[in-house]
């Protein structure tokens, strides 16, 4: 809370300038010779170059990927080079706190639902980012030229603010999130919002934090205790509530309460800090306070994997890590390495999901993600072994223990995966048949399909025909249609599709096709395959929401009629159609 007063506070009090990047880039260059950096807050941006798109349909790829690319290549021009922060590895201190954020979500969620389904809304509040833009930006960014994407191994602020402080090219953090102006040595805070204008050499707004400390009346270094005391989540809100009442201000007065705070923390130990606010309980609330704090520290970086007894599944964790610090593979992988967490977020249509299937999205791809728990810990040594899964139902958030199961059938071997990563291709693609069920147990079929991106579709949509049971034959071919044309139409011409009142059915099975087709692509990772990269099999080779729910909309007004001449979409497509149905309808191989 506190880290948004701020924000409020420096915004009505116009403690900013609005900067060109190209001459601040110029002046940089000039005085160091260097190239210049900025540190960027991912999710955030994310939610910046997303937020004209549809969050109802299950996501417009292929815009979002010219948006991100038009973005870095702004920078780009300007002689910037962006590095790139997301989300890694939860840390497990705030595990209670993201839990509760998520049991929230699930009533805002299902709130959007009942207006959208009961209401005949015709948009769904912006709760949530549809499940594939997040893993689809790590990897786009990732794959433009001048770039970097970081994923953290712990909480990704203060990684970002550290790289920041530490980096001498960098010119400071792109964030709107105000804990940005609390971490010290941070040279300044670019924002994003409607004044970022990305022609013309990039002008953006600039907040310098050590003008606002100053400000405010505190110096640089009393900012963590500043934030934490104006409300940084880490004092109870209604003890916090307690001390701005006895400190005698109001939050209808914003600019008495930063003087009141900034009079409190300015000059005082933490002790008499913690005595002026909390009166003789002070000692009770003394360690919610350091570590409000502490929150700002920037804490040595030890990896987990060296802390692990020196053996073959060391050296692997060490590869994983990694590959995961530079974006390369997600962290739920390098989570469930850990025998940490396989976090699910909240997905629409799961929260309503009784009419479709007794089982939420997260349930269905359960015995996929199982599967892949076996190659991915077969190192690990003697078992047993236990991964723990977070997941959401209609209602609540729940938690999960999951018995690795380290047997695989006798067609199938596996090498280690160093050896998996770097050896045979054909056994890479026999341990990746077997975890996603493929219609034949060494994926020639698959591998039969042009382009290649259209594996994952095509695994995906066979999951979930035969082992899940959730697609008819009908809806896998709108799928089908999807995943073969969507690359004949461009970014400009699938933002124009309108959508009337959204279908609960093609909302529920957009979603499911969503969450499957980035399993099937975690299944990859861990098998050492791309299609033939990375950056080429993401969800904008195969999928938009948009242009799934218009066909679907057409194709339920025509009773679903069989791909034919006389179906709504290009008849040109229609033997690259049947050739990848007729993947999707291949039998289902068996598991052991």
């Amino acid at each position: 809370m506190g880290c948004k007063w701020i924000m409020r506070y420096v915004r009505i009090k116009k403690l900013h300038k609005e900067v060109s990047l190209m001459e601040i880039a110029d002046e940089h260059r000039r005085k160091t010779g260097q190239v210049p950096v900025i540190a960027v807050d991912g999710p955030r941006c994310v939610w910046y170059l997303y937020e004209n798109c549809d969050f109802c349909c299950g996501g417009q790829y292929k815009e979002f990927r010219e948006a991100c690319r038009n973005f870095v290549r702004q920078f780009r021009n300007c002689g910037v080079r962006l590095v790139f922060f997301f989300h890694g590895l939860r840390p497990a201190e705030k595990y209670e706190k993201w839990m509760q954020v998520a049991k929230d979500n699930v009533g805002k969620i299902n709130q959007g639902l009942q207006n959208l389904h009961l209401r005949g809304a015709k948009a769904l509040d912006r709760v949530r980012l549809p499940e594939g833009v997040v893993p689809c930006a790590r990897v786009i960014f990732r794959d433009e030229p001048s770039t970097e994407v970081r994923l953290c191994m712990g909480d990704y602020n203060g990684e970002t603010a550290e790289y920041a402080a530490s980096c001498e090219n960098c010119l400071g953090v792109m964030s709107s999130n105000g804990n940005f102006l609390v971490y010290k040595n941070i040279p300044n805070l670019f924002t994003f919002d409607r004044r970022l204008q990305l022609n013309n050499g990039v002008r953006m707004l600039c907040f310098c934090p050590s003008d606002i400390a100053s400000d405010i009346g505190v110096k640089r270094e009393d900012m963590p205790a500043f934030a934490t005391f104006l409300g940084n989540d880490t004092i109870e809100t209604d003890e916090l509530q307690n001390v701005h009442k006895r400190l005698g201000c109001s939050y209808e007065n914003l600019q008495e309460l930063v003087c009141a705070v900034a009079k409190l923390v300015k000059g005082k130990t933490i002790e008499e800090m913690c005595q002026s606010a909390f009166g003789d309980r002070w000692q009770e609330l003394f360690e919610s306070v350091l570590a409000g704090i502490g929150q700002y520290d920037y804490k040595p970086k030890v990896s987990e994997a060296a802390a692990v007894k020196e053996s073959r599944w060391s050296e692997v964790l060490r590869s994983i890590e990694a590959k995961h610090r530079s974006g390369e593979i997600p962290a739920v992988i390098l989570s469930v390495a850990l025998h940490r967490t396989f976090r699910l977020g909240e997905v629409l249509e799961d929260l309503a999901h009784a009419k479709y299937s007794s089982m939420t999205t997260a349930e269905v791809l359960q015995p996929m993600r199982h599967r892949m728990y076996t190659v991915l810990l077969w190192e690990s040594g003697d078992g047993p072994f236990r991964v723990e899964e977070q997941m959401t139902s209609s209602t609540d958030r729940y938690q999960l223990q999951v018995d690795v199961d380290k047997r695989l059938p006798r067609s199938v071997v596996h090498p280690g995966l160093l050896k998996l990563w770097t050896g045979d291709p054909e056994t890479r693609w026999r341990l990746f048949s077997w975890v996603v069920g493929a219609p034949d147990p060494d994926g020639s079929t698959l591998r039969s399909l042009e382009p290649q991106s259209l594996v994952v579709p095509a695994v995906a949509l066979h999951f979930l025909r035969h082992e899940a049971r959730l697609l008819s034959h009908h809806e896998a071919e709108v799928f089908a249609v999807v995943a073969v044309t969507v690359g004949t139409l461009t970014p400009e011409q699938l933002s124009k599709k309108r959508i009337p009142t959204p279908d609960p059915r093609a909302i529920y099975l957009s979603t499911l096709f969503v969450r499957t087709a980035l399993h099937v692509l975690d299944v990859a990772a861990v098998c050492g395959l791309f299609f033939p990269r990375e950056a080429d099999c993401q969800l904008d080779a195969y999928f938009d929401g948009k242009f799934f729910h218009e066909l679907y909309l057409k194709a339920k007004a025509q009773s679903f009629a069989r791909v034919g001449t006389d179906a709504p979409w290009d008849p040109t497509y229609l033997d690259p159609i049947h050739k990848f149905l007729d993947v999707i309808e291949g039998s289902h191989t068996d598991r052991l």
